[in-house]
């Protein structure tokens, strides 16, 4: 399965097995995938545009057919960033451009990914010697530039100490800071895919 968010409401990819598990499901939006790519793009200017569904799910044998049809209309680019915790198990989180995001970046050529995640934090957050830990998972999400592309953020569990943090304001960072993480996830103004990728690690 794979959960794309486009305008914060997200288009799922399933395979045939997995359809009986949304077919009770209220507000969604379950169709067969018709098969060829061009098709694709009624869906995400559906959800573009906005629409009354909660989510759009598509459906074929392998999700993993439609998967790589939408990176032929949606070419990828990978970033990675950090899920980042303190001694207190705060969170480290950035505001930026109206929302606030944990710290990550795109992923330089020949770069490895926990480089560049580690790489990103620093930059955007000023912070110094971070320790880097196990996969914490992975977000996808629809933007448009010129083109549509198709952002893959990964995610790293990350350990920092430091308490005054510097935001790369040239990156449109206007603050980098601490918080609790139940109060961020109930009190901030979030995309949904990172509220998602917190509450997944919140339940394990």
């Amino acid at each position: 399965m794979y959960k794309i968010y486009i305008n914060e409401k997200p288009l799922i990819l399933i395979s045939d097995d997995k359809v009986k598990d949304f077919k009770n499901k209220d507000n969604i939006l379950l169709a067969k995938y018709p098969g060829k790519s061009k098709f694709l793009f009624n869906y995400i200017d559906m959800l573009e545009k906005g629409t009354k569904f909660e989510e759009v799910v598509l459906y074929d044998t392998y999700d993993k057919k439609i998967y790589n049809d939408l990176k032929k209309i949606a070419p990828p680019v990978k970033a990675a960033g950090g899920v980042v915790f303190n001694d207190q198990k705060e969170l480290l989180v950035i505001f930026r451009k109206g929302y606030w995001d944990l710290p990550k970046g795109h992923i330089h050529k020949n770069e490895k990914k926990k480089d560049a995640g580690i790489r990103e934090v620093m930059e955007e957050t000023g912070i110094n010697n971070i320790e880097i830990g196990e996969k914490a998972g992975k977000t996808y999400h629809i933007y448009k530039n010129k083109t549509r592309h198709l952002k893959i953020s990964y995610w790293y569990f990350m350990k920092g100490s430091q308490k005054e943090l510097i935001p790369q304001i040239e990156e449109d960072i206007l603050e980098a800071k601490w918080v609790v993480i139940k109060d961020f996830l109930s009190n901030y103004k979030i995309y949904a895919s990172i509220k998602e990728l917190l509450n997944s690690i919140l339940a394990k």
